[in-house]
């Protein structure tokens, strides 16, 4: 078993194996580029991080067998004792068809943990519960069938010690090593956090109760040396007194001493568990994290490559904005970026900021209403904010003479004289105000604008929300505004005008606006998963490798993706931005960090991407 408390941690810069190997006589996890090894030094963040890279390789392990990268089993089996199959190593190399690429191989030489879950079988723990063994009750009836195991007295009396009878179980009362098993097992799958059955969870409480403590546990830094010796004498006496050992016996019997006695320091130099070239896990990663949490209208471009049949459906499950299929090529050859998106700069706001924003009634001088008998107007004090406005919010079937002040106290709280909103309107509030193009061009102003606009719920917010991207389509949208009501009565009032001609409401200017909107909120996003640390950007040595290999790729996607978009009037207006997205470790919750925003003068960004966060996503 390993001892994570003497397990040491490094992060290779010259090849990208993941996972455990031994080194002069040492054992060494070798972590992601990207990972500070400083922030994993107790024996608590060495286990969760060993355990969340196993559920991180196995489920990428679990991607290829289900692509047909990889062989079900190609491990080197030999006969051990009594005539039974025991597994000696593998080594499992993916290959992609058609595709070369740097050789990719799967390390499990001695996967402890491996050999407690693949002998776990449901039926064959209960069924061998109930077998025979030595057990020190006698039976008087039977004592003619023991007589040639006696041993005779001088007096000529015989004295037997021990019967092998049936042991009739009842709630759980199993031979030693099934429990033993189960106890093992139950610890294992707490630290990859997988259901354990009630069935497995009895018989493994009942062994530790009877063998180990209350208080003790596998894998609890001050008791976990003194668990496993006391499982180890556990085990010699259980096999000493196992009267009948078939295969179902040994198969448990081989996996409890695989996990106890496989000593890491016993095996051979090199690498013991993990992956060589960890660039496709990491690409898995980003990539099913991407398709589980962006929109998949606007997931437009998609590398399936290492990712499972259900996030691809995902993925796929409604139409795009824009079909890109067929667009990706050059000179008859095929190109294949990891992920073209279609998003806009509402989505780096995160739920859990909490903006304040003070709204005070604005009623003109002598009268209660403002716009035909609507009172809708806000006076909007922002004390985090450089911005000041006048807007307007209305809700659906809001009556004439009553300001939106009154209905919205029910959810704010009211302090001399004004709202307090710290947090977004409900969703039947829809927010108004023409937007200040000079606010559009400083970004900052614009990500103080897009704040206000998102807790307001402004219409081109909701527009947006709704997957609304081109004019036309927010022509048709305002459709269901238009009438006799509130919306074009009130919140539009001074931008719906009505044509003389045709005495419809004409919506030119606000369809013009938005227009103009789209084109500083709405991006296309060409993204790159690069395994490298972001300290390797910066480096001049590396600056004709990424030239070559990186960039100048970049570029071509650009090209041929701003040739196709410069053809369809509903698109051409979009921003193409790339980022690459790079591997970090942080312990909060943040999911992407935008490092060195001046890289290449603004043309690339470079993102550092929380694993943990991508972790929990990935083998969810």
């Amino acid at each position: 078993m390993i001892n994570f408390q003497e397990l040491q941690l490094e992060v290779k810069e010259k090849y990208s194996f993941v996972g455990i190997e031994r080194r002069d006589s040492k054992i060494i996890f070798c972590l992601p580029k990207g990972f500070n090894p400083a922030f994993f030094t107790t024996y608590t963040s060495k286990r969760d991080l060993f355990f969340l890279f196993y559920r991180v390789l196995n489920n990428f392990k679990k991607i290829c067998l289900q692509k047909g990268y990889m062989q079900v089993d190609t491990d080197i089996k030999t006969q051990d004792r009594d005539g039974v199959i025991r597994n000696q190593g593998s080594l499992q190399q993916i290959n992609l068809p058609d595709v070369e690429i740097e050789e990719n191989i799967f390390y499990s030489k001695l996967d402890l943990i491996t050999s407690i879950l693949s002998a776990y079988d449901e039926r064959k723990i209960l069924s061998l519960a109930y077998r025979l063994g030595k057990s020190d009750k006698i039976d008087y009836s039977k004592l003619h069938l023991f007589l040639h195991r006696a041993v005779y007295l001088n007096n000529g009396a015989a004295y037997i010690d021990t019967m092998t009878l049936p042991r009739q179980m009842v709630h759980y009362q199993p031979t030693d090593i099934v429990g033993m098993y189960c106890y093992i097992l139950m610890e294992v799958q707490q630290q990859l956090h997988e259901e354990i059955s009630g069935e497995v969870s009895a018989l493994a409480e009942q062994f530790k109760q009877r063998y180990i403590g209350a208080e003790y546990g596998l894998f609890h830094e001050e008791y976990s040396t003194q668990t496993v010796d006391t499982l180890k004498d556990a085990l010699e006496l259980i096999d000493r007194n196992t009267a009948f050992k078939d295969s179902d016996y040994w198969d448990f019997y081989e996996a409890i001493e695989l996990f106890l006695y496989g000593e890491l320091s016993q095996v051979d130099e090199g690498e013991v568990w993990g992956i060589k070239n960890f660039h496709s896990v990491w690409e898995s990663m980003c990539l099913t994290y991407l398709a589980k949490r962006a929109a998949p209208k606007c997931i437009l471009q998609l590398d399936t490559k290492f990712l499972s049949d259900n996030v691809v459906a995902l993925a796929n499950s409604q139409t795009k904005i824009l079909d890109l299929a067929n667009v990706f090529r050059m000179n008859g050859s095929r190109l294949v970026p990891d992920a073209v998106v279609l998003s806009n700069r509402f989505n780096r706001i995160r739920s859990k900021e909490k903006n304040t924003f003070l709204l005070r009634k604005q009623l003109y001088k002598g009268q209660s209403w403002d716009d035909n008998g609507y009172t809708t107007t806000f006076d909007c004090e922002l004390p985090n904010f450089s911005t000041k406005e006048f807007i307007k919010i209305a809700y659906r079937g809001q009556p004439p003479g009553i300001h939106t002040f009154s209905e919205l106290e029910n959810f704010y709280k009211v302090q001399s004289a004004q709202l307090i909103i710290n947090f977004q309107l409900p969703s039947n509030f829809y927010s108004f105000w023409e937007i200040d193009v000079d606010k559009l061009i400083n970004i900052d102003k614009l990500n103080e604008l897009l704040d206000m606009m998102f807790q307001l719920n402004h219409i081109f917010y909701v527009a947006l929300k709704k997957f609304i991207y081109t004019p036309n389509q927010f022509s048709e949208f305002l459709n269901e505004f238009i009438g006799n009501n509130v919306f074009s009565r009130s919140l539009f009032r001074d931008i719906f005008t009505i044509n003389p001609d045709t005495k419809n409401y004409d919506k030119n200017n606000l369809v013009e606006m938005f227009k103009y909107f789209l084109e500083k909120v709405c991006v296309l996003n060409v993204i790159d998963i690069k395994y490298l640390p972001k300290e390797y950007f910066s480096n001049i040595n590396n600056c004709r490798y990424l030239k070559e290999e990186s960039v100048r790729k970049q570029f071509v996607y650009e090209y041929v993706l701003q040739q196709f978009i410069e053809n369809n009037d509903h698109c051409k207006i979009w921003e193409i931005k790339s980022s690459f997205w790079l591997p970090s470790w942080r312990d909060n919750s943040s999911f992407i960090e935008k490092v060195e925003p001046d890289y290449l003068d603004g043309y690339i960004d470079l993102r550092n991407i929380n694993f943990a966060v991508i972790a929990d996503s990935y083998i969810d």
